[in-house]
C-alpha cells in the first residue's frame, strides 16, 4: 500500500464526526437536567424560608405592639402612683362619680358591623 492512499474513515476520526456534536448535546442535556434538579430540590427550602420570614415579620410587629403597651402601662402606673389629679380623674371615671356642677359627656367609638352584631 501506498502512503498517499485515501482512507474515508480517517477524515471522520480527525473531525470527531457526528459523535462530537452528540457529546456536546449530551453535556448540555446533563447540565440542564442538573439545573432543573437543583431548582426542584431547593423549591421547598425556598418556600420554607419565605414562611419563616413572614413569621419573623409577624413576631416583630407583635413585639412592637407589646412594647408600646408595656410603655403605656408603665406610664399609667407612674401617674397613678405620683399624680393625685390623674388618680382622681381615673377614679371618678371608673366609678361614674361626678363633682357638683360637673357635666360628663361620653363619646363612644362607632360600632362596626361584625359577626356578633347580627
Amino acid at each position: 500500500m501506498n502512503e498517499t492512499s485515501y482512507d474515508p474513515f480517517e477524515r471522520r476520526r480527525a473531525e470527531g464526526g457526528g459523535f462530537h456534536q452528540l457529546n456536546r448535546l449530551l453535556i448540555l442535556v446533563i447540565i440542564v437536567g442538573l439545573c432543573v434538579g437543583a431548582v426542584i430540590a431547593f423549591k421547598p427550602v425556598f418556600y420554607q424560608y419565605q414562611d419563616q420570614n413572614e413569621k419573623i415579620s409577624r413576631f416583630q410587629k407583635d413585639l412592637a405592639r407589646e412594647k408600646a403597651l408595656y410603655v403605656r402601662r408603665v406610664r399609667e402606673e407612674q401617674l397613678l402612683r405620683s399624680d393625685p389629679a390623674y388618680l382622681e380623674i381615673i377614679s371618678r371615671d371608673r366609678l361614674d362619680v361626678m363633682k357638683p356642677g360637673e357635666t360628663i359627656i361620653r363619646l363612644e367609638p362607632p360600632r362596626t358591623a361584625g359577626p356578633s352584631a347580627r
